[in-house]
């Protein structure tokens, strides 16, 4: 199966034309009336420039995941939506659209070892399973969890709201984030027959009012690094004898910063070296940590994102750019990152776009 997808995205990057250029897709909010939806681009790999392809017209998908030519959206409106579409040539076609019983779906995440499709349900604070057909299509809804909590910050947190689900490498653990009730449940997969459904293993319990928005987790599976969105932090958990650990909380902000915070988004380097984070709020900057041999992070640098409201972030195939969404104005910026230091640089190229909110390749 592995060896298929690789064929597929060779395949994808021949017909651009060039070797030296990939897709690269992003997700918007529509809601302003300046971005159309899903927009797809090629973007190449040597130097960083960026040319425009196409679009899909849909309402707010605001969140997008890649199987091969199959794109998922989540279409984060009141009465919220999942999308699946198909890309080919250029161009985007709709296979299938299902409701995610939920208000404001704003992840969507897939399968490593089952074809299914994890949504996360922000507003109403719900957790949504899908089963996938062979042809990337939805098969049907496996398993609903509604999660209840609170928490002591009374304007964000007086329910629960799911903000993401990433899966580990290995595909056999799901860990969820609950900004509500400050927690990241930790979940396997597990088979019914042909059917499927959640079945908690653990949890993470993190310090009141922090906000659990999206965690990154090491390769091995043993440490997770919990971005924290309220209190603009990342903290790093170790896995001790099947038991998550806090062992180290650094913030997401320069020395003095005491604005506003606004944690978005948390990822590790392909080269597995370096960690990066993004602060909305007043801060509006990314992060830069040196990943020890410990799993313990050493903040390296803190960068400017020369815009405002940097929600997800993505690098290029090879590492060597970073691209980050800034939601407020209406741009992504791309860095040139070092791969031997981490150390990011603006390339002073930018892709203008209404309302950017994730970006894939």
């Amino acid at each position: 199966m592995k060896f298929f997808l690789i064929l597929v995205a060779m395949s994808f990057i021949l017909k651009s034309g060039s070797a030296q250029s990939v897709p690269l897709f992003v997700g918007t909010y529509t809601h302003k009336g300046n971005s159309e939806g899903v927009y797809h681009y090629q973007f190449d790999v040597s130097s960083g420039k960026v040319k425009m392809q196409s679009f899909f017209k849909t309402d707010n998908p605001s969140f997008l995941a890649r199987s091969a030519q199959y794109i998922y959206a989540v279409n984060e409106d009141e009465s919220g939506k999942v999308s699946v579409l198909k890309f080919s040539n250029s161009q985007f076609d709709m296979l299938n659209q299902l409701s995610t019983e939920g208000m404001h779906p704003c992840h969507v995440a897939i399968g490593i070892k089952e074809p299914v499709l994890v949504v996360s349900n922000y507003s109403s604070g719900s957790l949504v399973l899908y089963s996938l057909n062979a042809d990337g299509s939805i098969h049907k809804k496996e398993d609903f969890i509604q999660f209840e909590g609170t928490g002591p910050d009374v304007s964000r947190q007086k329910g629960s709201h799911v903000h993401s689900a990433f899966f580990n490498i290995a595909g056999d653990r799901l860990y969820v984030s609950d900004l509500g009730s400050d927690r990241v449940v930790e979940y396997t997969i597990v088979t019914k027959g042909t059917d499927y459904a959640f079945q908690q293993v653990g949890e993470i319990k993190l310090k009141g009012g922090s906000g659990p928005r999206h965690v990154a987790i090491s390769a091995d599976a043993n440490t997770i690094y919990v971005l924290a969105e309220l209190t603009g932090e990342v903290a790093v958990y170790l896995n001790s004898n099947g038991q998550w650990e806090i062992h180290q909380t650094l913030p997401i902000y320069a020395k003095g910063f005491t604005g506003e915070q606004g944690g978005a988004d948390v990822k590790i380097s392909p080269d597995g070296k370096y960690l990066y984070a993004t602060n909305r709020g007043e801060a509006n900057v990314i992060v830069h940590y040196k990943i020890l041999k410990n799993g313990l992070l050493e903040q390296k640098n803190v960068y400017s994102v020369a815009g405002k409201s940097p929600r997800n972030f993505n690098f290029s195939p090879d590492g060597k750019f970073l691209l980050v969404t800034n939601q407020q104005s209406d741009e992504i910026v791309i860095f040139n990152r070092d791969s031997k230091t981490g150390t990011l640089t603006d390339s002073k190229k930018r892709i203008a776009v209404g309302q950017p909110v994730c970006v894939i390749f």
